[in-house]
């Protein structure tokens, strides 16, 4: 081979060194990016659990309330304490 051959076969081989190289960074670069994001996504995730457990929470102390005020001792307590009434055989004391 002459050397222009040789040349043109060494440019080539350092041509494609390079574009792999480029390729490799392009990709390194896009999987640190994506693994950011998917850490950042775990941290929305375990965020938005920990706030679906608590309104799973209070929506199950909403059912417990909702329970109790379909019940007589409800409605006793409120006839009491809201609207001043007591049953027949009651004696109510009051202060002066």
């Amino acid at each position: 081979m002459s050397r222009p051959k040789k040349r043109r076969a060494l440019n080539g081989r350092i041509s494609f060194v390079i574009i792999v190289l480029f390729l490799v960074v392009v990709m390194t670069v896009a999987m640190i990016i994506l693994i950011r994001k998917d850490l950042a996504l775990k941290d929305v995730e375990a965020k938005k659990m920990a706030e679906l457990e608590k309104e799973q929470q209070v929506s199950q102390e909403l059912s417990d309330k909702e329970r109790y005020t379909q019940t007589s001792e409800y409605v006793e307590n409120t006839a009491k304490n809201k609207l001043g009434l007591v049953k027949e055989d009651e004696i109510i004391f009051r202060e002066k």
